[in-house]
């Protein structure tokens, strides 16, 4: 069967609300353009927009400490830089990505938004190329749907793949395949990458990403059924190109 790429993602704001992308524009050596551009800080991390480094997420709201934040809806322009924030399908909060000063509106929501008390005043992160992503490498991540489907029936729920946050989404695959090709060089369409590590999970996938409720323990359940706590593959682009979903893969 025909391996086929199902959704795009990205994620412009750490820990918050996905993007769906009918095609992208892959980069060489690079997370896709605008994913977790963004970050907001919990307390002073010491990042240096002026010299970005990669940092651990606990610095950041995230899933894994803040579930809640499964339940606020954002929405980001990359065309100008306007970003909102919805609760239960009302706009709470508005501001310009681009523009820091204009997000104090954002800041002041989810610092009295968030059930436990930050460790200090959120501020907005950001610098040029640079992604937070959990992986210090910056990679694109990839999900099996079938493997998701298998977790689900261990759950006896039908969980949704977005809790797994990837940035690619596949149909065609057996369950669990995807583990197969680490270390191995996949094409998807016409673009390369490089496999370079299965994505070990933690607490984050533990929110609902409806309702922003923690209802399932996903790590310790891939620990009893599978014997490990991952999900998903990391990939490195290695040529830069567009890529649209229906977008064959191929194992190479």
């Amino acid at each position: 069967m025909t391996i086929l790429l199902n959704a795009i993602y990205r994620y412009p704001i750490k820990g918050f609300t996905p993007q769906k992308l009918t095609a992208v524009e892959v980069l060489e050596g690079k997370p896709l353009p605008w994913d977790r551009a963004f970050a907001i800080e919990n307390g002073d991390s010491g990042f240096d927009q002026n010299s970005p480094a990669h940092l651990s997420k606990v610095h950041f709201l995230m899933l894994m400490k803040q579930p809640e934040l499964a339940a606020l809806k954002s929405a980001f322009e990359p065309e100008t830089g306007a970003f909102t924030i919805s609760k239960d399908g009302e706009q709470v909060a508005s501001g310009n990505l681009f523009d820091p000063a204009s997000m104090q509106d954002v800041l002041d929501y989810l610092a009295t938004y968030c059930n436990k008390p930050l460790r200090g005043a959120p501020r907005l992160l950001h610098a040029d190329g640079f992604s937070f992503t959990d992986s210090k490498t910056q990679d694109v991540t990839l999900i099996n749907l079938a493997s998701v489907r298998d977790i689900s029936e261990k759950a006896g729920a039908d969980l949704d793949p977005l809790r797994f946050r990837g940035n690619f989404y596949i149909e065609g695959a057996k369950p669990w395949q995807e583990h197969d090709w680490i270390g191995k060089d996949i094409t998807i369409g016409d673009l390369r990458f490089t496999v370079r590590k299965r994505t070990q999970r933690c607490a984050a996938t533990n929110a609902n990403p409806a309702t922003g409720e923690r209802d399932q323990n996903i790590p310790k359940l891939l620990m009893t059924h599978y014997d490990h706590c991952d999900c998903g593959i990391h990939l490195m682009p290695l040529q830069s190109g567009s890529l649209q979903t229906g977008a064959a893969l191929t194992v190479l």
